[in-house]
């Protein structure tokens, strides 16, 4: 289990033994232990110098102050068990030092990741809606149409305007006959289609269905098994110990409900795109039911990850009072990958919604 706190409870120990080696090895640990605890600090002014900074940079001050807090800690291990845990547990508290601080390096690192995808899909978006409408200002760029041309002297201000000899004289009756045949072929090309996405639909709700019944049953289950241990295990402690665990425990059950309510929510909304797509495939409504789904798509899984950071800083912060912890260091590695194919569905449908619109200008 020592694995766990690689590298903070080593660090920890190496500056230990440099503080009881001597006076100017205790010197030397305390400028090893402040510059270790400055470098999320350091790495934030970096990034705002360079005006990289964002929004989940917070989190490197949360960092900074949970590794002075752990090397601390983990260099007078002794005191673990006196201030985190509400009895002698043989320096078990540890973990929960060590997750917490991998935990808001990780929920970082991710939401740096996050945010960079989100940057440069708007980055590609721009460039993409300014090329188009270059586009259609100059549709026929260097066409002259009146170009050569010139009149006959002489000739009658009517002759020419008469129709060519043969020319059926019903041709030119309904010019806009042909408009309505290109309506009716876009309001149909959907057609095929409709029934697959139906089905689709269908499925897509009765998945969802079942992993909101299943999340509810499982879930509550799992929540009166542990509730019920914490009671027996616990029975002979103080009750405000008991109560404030217990509480924790049902903040715990609905972290645990999260990653699984958000996939239901990405569900909802694929099937609410689909809807829109059969009716008009790169109507407006299509268009900002697939801009809600993408956005909703990174907006959920950074909700996850900073639900889980969290709790899990609000439980070192109890830890004195908990009977029960549980500290999670959460990558959703399957969150991840739905979001990286959402949007990758996404910029495929902006480029052939573009393209669409580009063939709609030549006819």
């Amino acid at each position: 289990m020592d694995y766990m706190t690689f590298p903070w409870e080593q660090v920890g120990l190496l500056l230990r033994r440099l503080s009881l080696s001597g006076g100017i090895g205790n010197a030397a640990a305390w400028i090893l232990f402040l510059a270790i605890g400055a470098l999320p600090l350091l790495a934030a002014a970096v990034l705002l110098r360079r005006r990289r900074a964002c929004g989940a940079d917070f989190l490197l001050a949360a960092l900074s102050a949970a590794l002075f807090i752990g090397l601390w800690f983990f260099v007078n291990p002794s005191y673990i068990d006196r201030y985190l845990s509400p009895m002698p547990a043989g320096g078990i508290a540890k973990f929960a030092l060590a997750s917490v601080i991998d935990s808001l390096l990780l929920t970082w690192f991710l939401l740096r990741f996050l945010l960079r995808m989100e940057e440069g899909h708007r980055n590609q978006a721009h460039s993409r809606e300014g090329q188009h409408s270059a586009e259609k200002v100059h549709p026929m760029e260097g066409a002259h149409p009146m170009e050569g041309a010139h009149s006959t002297e002489g000739a009658h201000p009517m002759e020419g305007a008469y129709p060519m000899e043969g020319a059926h004289p019903m041709e030119e009756a309904h010019p806009m006959e042909g408009a309505h045949s290109m309506e009716e072929a876009h309001s149909g090309e959907n057609i095929g289609h409709g029934k697959p996405l139906s089905g689709l639909r269908i499925l897509l709700g009765l998945y969802a269905l079942v992993l909101a019944i299943g999340l509810i049953v499982q879930g509550g289950a799992e929540f009166r098994a542990a509730l019920t241990a914490l009671e027996e295990s616990n029975s002979g402690s103080a009750p405000f110990l008991l109560e404030i665990s217990m509480l924790f425990l049902a903040l715990q059950a609905v972290m645990g409900l999260l990653p699984s309510a958000a996939k239901i929510a990405l569900l909802l909304m694929m099937s609410v795109f689909l809807h829109h797509y059969a009716a008009a495939p790169f109507g407006p409504a299509a268009c900002r039911a697939m801009e809600r789904l993408r956005i909703a798509s990174g907006r959920l899984l950074a909700v996850v990850l900073v639900a889980n950071v969290g709790f899990n800083v609000l439980q070192l912060a109890f830890s004195r009072f908990l009977l029960s912890v549980n500290h999670q260091i959460l990558f959703p590695l399957s969150e991840i990958i739905v979001i990286l194919g959402i949007r990758t569905l996404s910029t495929l449908y902006l480029e052939s919604k573009r393209l669409k619109e580009d063939n709609d200008m030549f006819i």
